[in-house]
């Protein structure tokens, strides 16, 4: 029998390129789900892989190491300029010229992303972004989007979806429900949505709808008003609940957006708190900062938080696809160049 080990449901940051051994001592004690790296954290390959080593030891050689490498200007590994990454907009733009070079460009951009991840030892990219741009929100998504087409980002969300999936690389969808209304950035505020629920329904819901079947989503720090006017999803059980789950379908673990954002207002440990009774699965705390990590554990351990590591999150890369790391680089810089001058 398979012996079940429990975790904090906890995602955490650390500070550097390397582990300060109060880090340590909190990972050792706490049991965290997960780790999420930035590019405060990675500064050559060889750092990278040594601090990842040593998270592993601490830990265990299956934990969640996370990174956000979508391409264009949210990527962390920044010091290799060995390729470029295209944004996301770029493939939604081929896409209504010639469909074939846009889904053979955006796996390959994916499968050089999770051969990267790979070799480093990171197991999970927390992309594709499948939220629709409206052309009145703050510019935080942007070109982070594929497009503001909900077919055309549907389809290329699971064209990333599959593609990382096929190298081993957990993908996360976010943010569910959909961020691409939100007229300020909910790093620093927090947007609220007053759309109607069925147009909502009709489009931002729509890709994820159609890619519920990734195993791991990330919620937005929004309120839509007309569906809970008191709760940001991060913290609504009725969205969680009726929206994520039952309208859109999703089965999987669900994380929090960054708790340390400041679109949320409170004690970071009451809201962590609220987030899981809420319905989610995981806090996601990105920033490193130990005291208010320590104040996140502590609350959930205090309340008895604990979730497995369900072995179909344990990927591996598909032994019958085939791939060259240069020919795939050539590639896709040669279908770019068709459509980029």
């Amino acid at each position: 029998m398979r012996k079940v080990i429990k975790y904090l449901p906890l995602i955490c940051g650390v500070s550097g390129n390397e582990l300060l051994k109060e880090e340590a001592d909190f990972i050792k004690n706490y049991n965290p789900w997960g780790i999420i790296l930035f590019a405060r954290n990675c500064t050559s390959r060889s750092q990278l892989k040594e601090l990842i080593e040593h998270l592993k030891i601490l830990t265990h050689k299956d934990i969640p190491i996370m990174i956000d490498q979508e391409g264009g200007r949210i990527h962390r590994l920044k010091y290799s300029d060995e390729y470029i990454l295209y944004p996301a907009s770029l493939f939604g733009r081929i896409y209504e010229t010639n469909k074939t070079d846009a889904l053979e460009a955006l796996g390959l951009q994916c499968k050089i992303i999770a051969n990267e991840l790979n070799e480093l030892g990171i197991n999970v990219n927390t992309s594709p972004v499948l939220d629709i741009p409206s052309g009145e929100e703050s510019g935080v998504i942007g070109d982070r989007s594929f497009s503001n087409n909900r077919e055309i980002a549907t389809i290329l969300g699971k064209e990333a979806i599959n593609s990382f999936i096929s190298m081993g690389i957990n993908p996360v969808i976010k943010h569910i429900p959909g961020h691409g209304r939100a007229q300020v950035d909910s790093h620093f505020e927090l947007p609220i949505v007053d759309t109607k629920y069925d147009e909502l329904v009709e489009i931002d819901f729509y890709p994820f709808q159609a890619c519920n079947f990734s195993n791991l989503a990330m919620t937005a720090h929004i309120i839509f008003s007309n569906i809970d006017p008191e709760h940001p999803v991060t913290i609504s059980n009725k969205i969680i609940s009726s929206i994520i789950r039952k309208l859109i379908k999703f089965e999987g673990l669900l994380m929090t957006d960054d708790m340390s954002m400041k679109a949320l207002k409170g004690d970071i440990g009451k809201l962590s708190l609220a987030a899981l009774d809420a319905g989610c699965d995981l806090i996601l705390h990105c920033n490193g900062d130990l005291s208010e990590m320590n104040t996140i554990a502590e609350t959930l351990k205090s309340n008895m938080r604990e979730i497995e590591l369900p072995s179909h999150i344990i990927l591996e890369r598909d032994k019958n696809i085939e791939f060259d790391l240069q020919e795939s680089k050539a590639r896709l810089q040669n279908i770019v160049s068709k459509f980029v001058n």
